[in-house]
């Protein structure tokens, strides 16, 4: 497979290869990352098909703008083919995906043939130990541009593993934070499992006041900060990790809402969806706002986003497919037919699809409060969907709505939540992320929240990624082996993290809420109400008379159990 440049630089939309055949070419692109200018967009051509493979950053030493001295290097007769002759350099892609797709869409030696053709860091260092690219790995070119974003760090961490047929997954994960008594704590997450139970989600959990949500603040605050300070707090090491994607429907968090006004090229690395959203200001600037609409706005672009991405690597054999994900997931909660977007009306409805045996793409609804037309994104319809024209005539406003037999679905609000969370991590989710959830169960019942957290670990399974879950709830702890369940609590000697001494997966509601809340020790008011009772009737067996059938076993042991200890006490004779 060729790799080629030929002087064009990139555009919004890409022009497709100049050269004929299976072939890369990279197109100059201006980012400056402090000086360095070493972004390449690429155009690429597989098979006949054209292939988005994402961005190349490429460096030549001792050069600042890369593309200046391949326009050089091409006036001075170079034919623009790579390996370049006489040339000390580095690549890095932008994300792991890009040899990834080679590898399965062609073979894994074509994709070793364009990495060696590139000088892939990762290849290079990491497999072949390269002595030339071991040197240039130490400038600040790699450093500061090569290695400035998060994509381009995991490449370079786990991208030889591609070459070497070496399973990628997140590892365990060391955390710094300071704790709400100002001292500096380690939150050590496991993701990897010594034995069969699974590991893909952690959980946090403990009393109010404990710090569960300032943890979570405090990751996503390393994760997006500019450049390279270290300091006392942040990950132990590096992580091998793509993306960030925060989930809060707390109306009192304060997570960042995008990377917008961040330095950053790739916007993506971290993902937001909660009640909080930019709205322009008089003042001209962005101010974030409290809105109920940001989830359905969220939740109808996400499921754009599901399309654009099964679109994008609809050739890459080893693709989960998001739409098909996000309705076999909800269909477990819910019946549906199709999910759709509301649309304009007044468009030509052919400009949506072209499918030739498709007359009518749209769903028309004459009435009531449902009146509008709606586009279904399905999974069955991504080869023919026109994404950017159904993107374009979307009204966001009204979020997803769901039918069956033609008619919309009324959902209760935790469903909807619960469609809104899945359709909006799907949307973002790339391979070998980490999905941060606070509190889940504020708006979800327990069997949505059962339902929540296998939705999770499949997504989660299909994506390589792993979850680290804030929340109040013993039902998601007993989803989770005691191994990744961090009990935050607040001592006289100061916040202690421990794990619970006894296995949580599967285990008893009533014992882990005991260990984690101090359940067993706070009075109850049933208790209190039991106590009442005997007191005033004088034994155990005129308090159960007097319940006759109002009574279940578990009440029969509680007042038993209390007429003992109340004649202890010689409260009772």
């Amino acid at each position: 497979m060729k790799v080629v440049y030929r002087g064009r630089s990139s555009r919004r939309i890409n022009p497709d290869p100049a050269d004929n055949g299976d072939v890369i070419e990279l197109l100059a692109n201006n980012w400056d990352d402090y000086g360095h200018k070493t972004t390449f967009a690429t155009t690429s051509r597989i098979q006949g098909q054209i292939i988005d493979l994402g961005a190349i950053k490429l460096m030549i030493a001792d050069v600042f703008t890369t593309s200046t001295e391949l326009d050089r290097r091409l006036k001075a007769g170079w034919d623009g083919s790579f390996p370049i002759r006489n040339a000390k350099y580095l690549s890095t892609p932008t994300e792991i995906t890009f040899y990834q797709q080679i590898s399965e869409i062609l073979d894994l030696e074509t994709a070793r043939s364009v990495a060696t053709q590139l000088r892939d860091a990762s290849l290079l260092i990491h497999e072949t130990q390269d002595v030339s690219a071991t040197d240039l790995m130490s400038s600040s070119t790699f450093r500061r541009s090569l290695q400035r974003e998060r994509g381009e760090q995991k490449a370079f961490l786990d991208g030889w593993k591609i070459f070497a047929r070496q399973q990628m997954a997140v590892l365990d994960l060391g955390f710094r934070f300071e704790d709400v008594f100002g001292e500096i704590s380690t939150l050590d997450l496991k993701f990897q499992s010594d034995g069969l139970l699974p590991h893909e989600v952690n959980v946090l959990i403990g009393t109010n006041g404990a710090g569960k949500s300032q943890i979570l603040h405090q990751i996503v605050r390393d994760w997006v900060k500019d450049g390279d300070r270290r300091g006392k707090t942040g990950f132990a090491e590096k992580p091998n990790l793509s993306q960030m994607v925060v989930v809060s429907y707390s109306p009192f968090e304060k997570f960042p809402v995008d990377l917008v006004e961040t330095k950053l090229q790739d916007k993506s690395i971290y993902r937001y969806f909660g009640f909080r959203a930019p709205r322009p200001a008089p003042d001209g600037r962005r101010k974030i706002v409290l809105t109920q609409d940001a989830p359905k706005r969220d939740a109808a672009a996400s499921l754009l986003d599901c399309l654009t991405d099964d679109q994008r690597y609809r050739n890459f054999p080893g693709w989960t497919q998001k739409l098909k994900t996000a309705e076999q997931v909800l269909r477990s909660a819910f019946a549906f037919d199709v999910v759709a977007v509301r649309i304009k009306i007044g468009k030509e409805i052919d400009r949506y699809t072209d499918d030739p045996l498709t007359d009518n793409p749209t769903i028309d609804i004459a009435d009531g409060p449902y009146a509008g037309r709606y586009m279904p994104i399905a999974s069955a319809d991504v080869p023919h969907l026109k994404s950017d024209a159904v993107e374009a005539d979307m009204l966001p406003a009204h979020g997803v709505t769901f039918f069956k037999d033609g008619a919309p679905v009324e959902l209760s609000s935790g469903q909807r939540l619960f469609s809104f969370i899945v359709i909006n991590i799907l949307g973002a989710i790339r391979r070998d992320s980490l999905v941060l959830i606070d509190e889940p169960e504020l708006f979800l019942h327990p069997a949505l929240e059962i339902r929540f957290i296998g939705m999770l670990k499949q997504i989660l399974d299909r994506f390589n990624s792993k979850a680290l879950v804030a929340t109040h709830s013993e039902v998601t702890v007993r989803e989770v082996p005691s191994a990744c369940v961090h009990v935050i609590e607040r001592t006289n000697d100061g916040l202690v993290v421990r794990k619970p001494p006894f296995q949580t997966f599967g285990g008893d509601i009533q014992r882990i809420s005991s260990y984690v809340f101090g359940d067993s020790a706070t009075s109850k008011p049933f208790e209190r109400w039991i106590r009442d009772q005997l007191e005033e009737r004088g034994s155990a067996d005129a308090l159960i008379g007097a319940l006759g059938d109002d009574i279940n076993e578990e009440l029969v042991i509680q007042i038993r159990g209390l007429d003992t200890l109340l004649r202890e006490e010689g409260v009772l004779w």
